[in-house]
């Protein structure tokens, strides 16, 4: 199975992409800025991780380790990788259908936590794989990520926010100050007397 990531959390619509104009202005402030929204972001890290059940159907874990040792394509469930699987991640691209820039995003590494989490269709041999999650009482896909996210959120959301209105006033005072030594060069320059030279003017 080739390596994926499946990411869910916060975009700011109508925003412009503050991180990475800061990363071509001040790389430094940059990498401290996506630094602090990580560690924000660390009890939400946590919240989603407590959320993935410790114990799946028995079948998807055992018979699943066992294909996973012979190179089969299925990949198993193991709490303590699917948890490490969870990180955060700041910034990225803008999506092209709602225009929106990431701020932050959680992510879920972990091949094993992905299929539980969005397996939707029945393509198992036997057709049960889906149907045992939802008789178990998982239900429907996505059945930890997005609910997680979507629940926690709030217990970051208004300090990710403080951090990018520090970026944006960063942004904002470094472009003020741009502009004034570009406005000062051209006084200057305006001042100056031009001399007939003996090519021309000087």
């Amino acid at each position: 199975m080739a390596k994926s990531t499946m990411i869910v959390g916060m975009e700011i619509h109508g925003l412009k992409p503050v991180l990475r104009t800061l990363m071509y202005i001040d790389r430094d402030l940059y990498d401290a800025t996506t630094k602090e929204i990580k560690v924000i972001a660390q009890p939400l890290v946590a919240k989603v991780k407590g959320d993935f059940p410790a114990v799946v159907l028995s079948g998807f874990m055992k018979t699943a380790a066992t294909s996973e040792r012979k190179g089969g394509p299925f990949p198993s469930y193991k709490i303590g990788k699917v948890r490490q699987g969870v990180s955060a991640k700041v910034g990225g691209r803008k999506n092209t259908y709602t225009g929106a820039w990431p701020i932050l995003r959680i992510s879920q590494r972990n091949a094993g936590a992905m299929i539980f989490d969005m397996a939707q269709h029945q393509q198992t041999p036997g057709k049960t794989f889906v149907a045992n999650l939802k008789k178990e009482g998982y239900g429907n896909a996505s059945r930890v990520m997005w609910k997680s996210v979507k629940k926690n959120i709030g217990m970051i959301q208004a300090n990710v926010e403080n951090a990018v209105r520090k970026v944006e006033r960063s942004i904002e005072g470094q472009l003020s100050k741009d502009l004034d030594k570009s406005n000062a060069q051209s006084r200057v320059a305006a001042g100056q007397t031009r001399t007939q030279g003996r090519f021309g003017l000087n």
